[in-house]
Formats: structure tokens, sequence, C-alpha cells
């Protein structure tokens, strides 16, 4: 039990890095496609394409759960917290897509969380700030961590039809 937890805990925390990379690099990359309904329609409160992409680690958390040990079974926790937190956080917090308390909106940090994310918005994919983590996103904007980030300019495979919403 202690295995798992600390596994999960690990997981949730090394996951904020790396979904920094994963929306710097593939979202305002090779998956702009899907990312940009995002940008088209921040504060949506329907299913856009991008919510989509939640898809794929939670699949794959789900099949870490069943099918794994302890270790892997953590893994998958700490990849289903990651995303929760997220989707609270950027969602709900930063977007208002669904209702939080309004005691949670008022908390510094998701206030400063919500404050930096706007700024990547600000002037959609090549303008405003760079692309961000979530709940590391003042620290990265303090420190210039994306100062000389530069969106890759076919971030589309050829001949693929954008399709937004």
């Amino acid at each position: 039990m202690l295995t798992g937890s600390g596994v999960a805990l690990v997981t949730l925390v090394a996951l904020e890095p790396v979904m920094a990379l994963v929306h710097r690099f593939v979202f305002n990359g090779p998956l702009w496609c899907w990312h940009e309904s995002h940008h088209e329609h921040p504060t949506a409160r329907r299913i856009v394409r991008n919510d989509l992409l939640w898809l794929w680690p939670l699949l794959g958390s789900a099949a870490l759960i069943s099918l794994g040990g302890p270790g892997l079974a953590g893994i998958g926790v700490g990849i289903v917290g990651y995303v929760a937190a997220y989707i609270l956080a950027h969602d709900g917090v930063a977007h208002g897509r669904f209702w939080v308390p309004m005691f949670v909106r008022r908390m510094s940090g998701f206030r400063l969380l919500a404050q930096t994310h706007h700024l990547h918005h600000r002037g959609g994919r090549h303008g405003g700030a760079p692309p961000f983590a979530v709940y590391a996103a003042p620290v990265e904007h303090t420190w210039h961590v994306s100062k000389n980030f530069v969106p890759a300019t076919k971030p589309c495979p050829p001949g693929r039809v954008r399709v937004a919403g």
C-alpha cells in the first residue's frame, strides 16, 4: 500500500514538468490541430477537440491500474490525480468551464495561476506568452523559462484539414 501511494505521489509531482514539455512541444507543435480548439473556445462549457487529448493518459492509467502491481498501479493513480488537478486548475479556475467554489478561485495560488495562464492565451499561438505548465506557470513566467520559444511553423501534417471545435 505504501509503495503504491509513494509512487502515485512521485508520479503526480513529476507530471508537471512533463506536461510543460508536452504543452510546449507537442500541443503547440504537431497536435496544434487538436489543441487549437481550446484556444478558439477557452471558456466553452461543451467538449472541444482538445479535451479528447486526455483520453490517452486516462486509458493508459486505467491499464496500469488494472494490469499492474503496486508500482504500476501507483503510476496509474498518479496520472489520474494529475489529470484531475490539471482539469480543476486549468479548465475550472483559469477558464471557468465549470463551476468552482469561490473560495477556491480566490486562493492566491489559483489566482496567480489563472493570471499567468491568461498571458499564454493573449495573442493566440504566435503572440502573448509561450506555453507554460499549469501549477508551475507562475515560476516559469517569472524565471523566463520559455522566453525563446518559437512554435513550429508547420504544426499540422501535410494535407490535413484544420477542424475547429
